[in-house]
């Protein structure tokens, strides 16, 4: 690490770890203000969603009511909803009510579950008709030009603009995608971080830890690239994942990691202007590879 990039960083690892009041500004996401029924589902049918590769997921009669029409095909996925019973009712006359449709409140309090069933809703990648108001967002947001995009794309991660729940960014590892919800960098270079975390060895699969991981890694890469960093939100996003220790000694654990995720994308770099494929980095042996990340 050349004493430019290590001045840069420890001028980083200074502001965070300093006793300064940090806010929290979430991104403007691609979804804002914008209905989708999926994002106030359930945890678990929210999770069914992602595992379909998808962000927004509706009923066949949802998509009509936004102009859309489901694919010839198209294969449902599907979701536990809950079957409600009037408590004045009998047993046998249950009245189905799907997470979709606002109960009045009234209504709820005389009304009690009487089971689950399966329903069965389609990817909006799988539909077709209007376009949704923020398909016209993500259509103008061109990912090219994002920061280190290159350095991405040389070791086979993917990266799309699209609607993601109620987070800024996703990093599907098992195949290799980034997938942005704001226009916003930073946290680009956030999931890039999460990727190459990912690419190296010896991974600390600790959720919290790996998000200061890439949370730091950010904020040192954008101020690397000139990027706007907000490291006010920056430590606020730590200080979210640090629990009761002071955020100083997670950054303090979490920079080596740091260090190896910019080791990873300066050989990348450096690769790429030798005309070396990334490929030729990935197949050497990890002892090989680990001294190389330190020789720097």
């Amino acid at each position: 690490m050349t004493p430019r990039v290590k001045a840069v960083l420890d001028g980083i690892v200074e502001q965070l770890a300093a006793d300064t009041i940090s806010r929290f500004v979430r991104d403007n996401l691609f979804t804002d203000n914008v209905p989708i029924p999926s994002r106030s589902w359930s945890r678990l049918n929210r999770f069914s969603v992602y595992l379909s590769g998808s962000m927004d997921c509706r009923g066949i009669r949802q998509w009509n009511i936004v102009g859309r029409r489901v694919n010839a095909g198209a294969k449902a996925i599907y979701i536990i909803v809950p079957i409600f019973r009037k408590k004045s009712q009998e047993a046998d006359e249950p009245e189905q009510k799907t997470e979709n449709e606002e109960d009045k409140k009234i209504n709820v309090r005389r009304s009690e579950i009487s089971g689950f069933r399966a329903m069965p809703v389609f990817r909006v990648e799988d539909t077709s008709g209007e376009p949704l108001p923020y398909e016209l967002k993500v259509a103008s947001f061109d990912v090219s030009r994002l920061p280190l995009i290159d350095v991405a794309e040389s070791f086979g991660v993917s990266v799309k603009a699209g609607a993601t729940f109620s987070y800024s960014g996703v990093y599907r590892p098992t195949v290799k995608e980034i997938i942005l919800g704001t226009d916003n960098p930073q946290t680009f270079l956030h999931e890039l971080s999460h990727a190459v975390d990912y690419a190296l060895p010896d991974r600390d699969s600790e959720y919290c830890f790996s998000e200061i991981v890439a949370e730091l890694s950010s904020a040192f890469l954008g101020s690397l690239l000139g990027v706007n960093v907000d490291l006010a939100s920056t430590k606020a996003y730590i200080e979210l994942y640090s629990g009761k220790e002071h955020v100083a000694f997670k950054i303090m654990e979490a920079l080596g990691r740091v260090e190896q995720i910019y080791h990873y994308i300066e050989l990348h770099t450096k690769a790429k202007r030798r005309g070396k494929s990334s490929q030729t980095l990935c197949d050497k042996k990890k002892s090989i590879y680990v001294d190389t990340l330190f020789a720097a």
